[in-house]
């Protein structure tokens, strides 16, 4: 702290001037609650990306299994087609379920909802 109040650091002293005197203008002009929204939502539109590229990075980083194309071992017999078709059927009502719900917030049927 005291580095950014002597000016020791000159880089990081204006960046904080800078950012003290953009939220105290934002305050002579809007309302706490919408600095602080819009503050929180900047926040998210930077650090959301950088951590959805880490999670990718993250994945396409793993090592692939060492042979793919072996036999499964006894015993993995996975799911039978009765229980696939019920899980397909229950992902499909899910599916239309988000959808009708996202049309509706998104397209603004009711305005309270959406808000």
């Amino acid at each position: 702290v005291w580095e950014l109040l002597y000016w020791r650091a000159p880089g990081r002293s204006a960046l904080a001037l800078v950012g003290v005197l953009g939220t105290l203008g934002c305050l002579a002009r809007f309302s706490v609650i919408s600095v602080g929204a819009y503050g929180a939502l900047g926040v998210l539109g930077v650090t959301l990306p950088l951590r959805l590229h880490r999670a990718a990075v993250g994945a396409l980083r793993r090592h692939p299994p060492s042979q793919p194309c072996r036999a499964q071992p006894e015993g993995a017999g996975g799911l039978s087609l009765e229980e696939q078709q019920r899980w397909a059927r229950r992902l499909a009502r899910h599916l239309a379920a988000a959808t009708h719900t996202l049309t509706r917030l998104f397209l603004v049927h009711s305005l309270p909802e959406s808000l």
